[in-house]
């Protein structure tokens, strides 16, 4: 049983883990915010490139031409479409190179699997995905946790993303009912957590979370780490 000290306890514990999950999510994001812009042109090439600026004549705009990252510019009249970051290199293949797109393994969220199994550090879990857009999609599940003993989970979620790399944000409740005081004073209600991370779900059912939660338990603010995998169908 969790005595009244378990919240100190606990976040002394996992403190050095959640800090260690924090940096690994920041790293993350600051990959994700180097996704590449999209300029394609009239004769229907699609170009992955980084744009520099826009005028009212020309695009100047960065790509890869002979292996190097070129600055150059194309006459605006000439460009039938762009779109600031939506490429994501490692879903594409690209003529030799350059970064002009040969072909897209990109999917939407409406081709992604939508049931998944995972194992985390504290629970096993069960969710739905249902896709609200092209590149989002909602979450809701449930499973059992061995936090203090077999309990019960509830979560959702919302998925941002595509293909098989997701920014996932998240809310998750363990409901703890009928406990004493003299075991439980300080998580009468449950806990509540909110959770931010990344998701790995290959199109082979590989399933990959990792992130931090945020519990909340009675007063007591506590940061968890958020580990899980498993398999999509």
């Amino acid at each position: 049983m969790l005595s009244t000290n378990t919240p100190t306890l606990m976040k002394r514990k996992l403190l050095p883990f959640a800090l260690v999950t924090l940096f690994v999510l920041l790293l993350g994001s600051s990959c994700f915010s180097q996704d590449l812009d999209l300029i394609v042109n009239s004769k229907g090439d699609s170009i992955a490139c980084r744009i520099d600026s826009i005028t009212d004549t020309h695009v100047y705009f960065t790509m890869k031409f002979h292996n190097n990252w070129i600055p150059t510019s194309i006459v605006k009249e000439e460009v039938t479409d762009y779109m600031e970051g939506v490429i994501q290199k490692k879903e594409y293949t690209f003529e030799p190179g350059t970064s002009i797109i040969a072909s897209s393994s990109a999917l939407s969220m409406y081709d992604v699997l939508r049931n998944s199994m995972y194992i985390g550090i504290f629970s096993i879990n069960y969710a739905r995905m249902f896709p609200v857009g092209q590149a989002t999609g909602i979450t809701t599940g449930g499973g059992i946790t061995f936090l203090d003993g077999p309990g019960i989970v509830l979560e959702s979620s919302v998925l941002l993303g595509g293909a098989k790399h997701f920014g996932e944000f998240g809310i998750m409740w363990i409901p703890i009912l009928g406990v004493g005081k003299e075991t439980f004073e300080d998580w009468q209600g449950g806990i509540i957590s909110i959770r931010a991370g990344y998701r790995y779900q290959g199109p082979g059912g590989l399933l990959f979370r990792l992130g931090l939660n945020v519990a909340s338990a009675d007063g007591e603010i506590i940061p968890l780490p958020a580990l899980s995998i498993g398999y999509s169908f």
